[in-house]
């Protein structure tokens, strides 16, 4: 799935685990059902081949809300992926992103 078709605007961070086994960042969200649409769903947003994964926040009350997702720049399948957020944003490199829904879930 590329990066830029996934609607993330509003979405809510939950938790971000990082698999060194799997070389994944995850992603726990309540992410948006439709664009532009108020309703949400507990989603799972996985980062594959996932690594230097920073955190650009100061300390912060409360859900952080994702604001956009973008690619900043790509080398070879490597793409430098940006994460806008309320309290500032995140980056982190990878080859891709899945959405997982909790019923998909192992």
């Amino acid at each position: 799935m590329e990066i830029s078709d996934i609607y993330v605007h509003d979405a809510q961070l939950h938790r971000v685990i990082e698999d060194i086994e799997k070389q994944t960042v995850t992603f726990e969200v309540d992410l948006p059902i439709l664009e532009r649409g108020e309703e949400q769903e507990p989603r799972r947003l996985e980062f594959d081949d996932a690594y230097n994964y920073q955190v650009f926040e100061p300390p912060w009350h409360g859900l952080v809300t994702i604001l956009d997702m973008h690619v900043v720049s790509e080398s070879g399948r490597i793409r430098h992926v940006r994460i806008e957020t309320n309290a500032g944003y995140r980056e982190l490199f990878c080859s891709g992103v899945r959405v997982i829904d909790y019923d998909h879930v192992a």
